[in-house]
């Protein structure tokens, strides 16, 4: 699957080759996704990091989901975190690599997935992160933009 940054950075460049009378203006509206959703991703893995945690950005996504829901199958993590099945299935593997899931086979096809003792171990740790990354969004905006941006972001995933 072709990750959100990708499909945005194609938008801006199919956007300058059908508009090459004009003067491209930089960013465009999803060209500002595309920087902001950039921003994030990088400043959440430097947070990782600088907590000295081994995680790249989905296998924290998926631990943060498994902490809510331990026991999920794949495909209801997929679903959950809008990522495909084949992305949930090769980060939980190299997360069963690091000591942090465990899977219990449901079917041939179907496993769940379950927060493993040393995935329990950084719980701590992963959630001050999410607090900390919380804490650094939410300061930036006033309760009304962060309430209206909320809205589009709604609208926008779920194309209404």
């Amino acid at each position: 699957m072709v990750d959100v940054s990708t499909i945005l950075g194609l938008v801006c460049l199919l956007d300058t080759m059908m508009n090459k009378s004009k003067i491209y203006q930089m960013p465009n509206l999803g060209c500002r996704f595309g920087t902001a959703f950039q921003v994030l991703y990088g400043e959440l893995a430097e947070a990782l990091a600088n907590a000295g945690l081994d995680l790249s950005v989905p296998e924290y996504i998926l631990l943060r989901a498994l902490y809510s829901t331990d026991g999920m199958q794949q495909c209801e993590i997929a679903e959950l975190i809008g990522k495909d099945k084949a992305s949930i299935s090769r980060c939980v593997t190299a997360m069963q690599k690091k000591g942090l899931v465990r899977t219990e086979p449901v079917s041939r096809k179907c496993v769940k997935v379950f927060v493993a003792e040393e995935g329990r171990a950084i719980e701590p740790a992963v959630i001050a992160v999410a607090k900390e990354r919380h804490k650094a969004l939410t300061g930036m905006l006033t309760d009304e933009e962060l309430s209206i941006l909320m809205e589009i972001l709604d609208k926008i995933i779920n194309k209404q």
